[in-house]
């Protein structure tokens, strides 16, 4: 009995196994070879954490395969295509750069929201109207036509580091 029961929990393990290994996601069959590609985001020379970075083709601004990710403490992006697939397709791209800070509302802070649907109300247009962003870098980094960042990704390793200059402090309207 005892063989058995180790038998059966083998063929279970190997079972799962096999299932998890055989679960990794699909790619598109129509998705090119992905490279895998780091970008590097410093600002005034330190590194540059919770920036946006995106891929885009300056020649065709409808092109599917959306790359790009967020830095980390250390300004590196391994860009992901579509959010989940390791790396970037061949080819030339504009480096999209922005990093947007949403202020929160003193009203936020400071009150807490009502249960009273038109407390609750009035309480979130107030909100609203209080809420403020920020972009920290220029903010020529953050279209594709007027960056001036590119990268041509090979077929292998690539890695980049790009400088975007001074921490800057422009309002845009904010998230609502």
């Amino acid at each position: 009995m005892r063989f058995k029961s180790i038998f059966v929990a083998f063929a279970f393990a190997v079972s799962l196994a096999f299932v998890a290994g055989c679960g990794g996601q699909k790619t598109p069959p129509d998705m090119p070879k992905l490279q895998p590609t780091t970008i590097v985001i410093t600002q005034d020379g330190a590194p540059c954490e919770g920036a946006s970075v995106q891929l885009v083709k300056p020649d065709d601004l409808n092109y599917k395969w959306l790359a790009g990710g967020v830095t980390d403490a250390q300004g590196r992006c391994e860009i992901l295509t579509h959010g989940k697939y390791k790396g970037a397709p061949e080819g030339e791209f504009a480096v999209i750069v922005y990093k947007t800070i949403k202020g929160e509302s003193e009203t936020r802070k400071n009150v807490p929201e009502p249960t009273d649907p038109k407390e609750a109300m009035e309480w979130n247009e107030k909100v609203a109207a209080e809420e403020t962003a920020t972009d920290e870098i220029d903010q020529k980094y953050k279209k594709a036509d007027t960056t001036d960042l590119r990268i041509t990704v090979k077929s292998g390793k690539n890695e980049e580091t790009f400088e975007v200059g001074p921490k800057v402090s422009i309002a845009v309207e904010a998230f609502r």
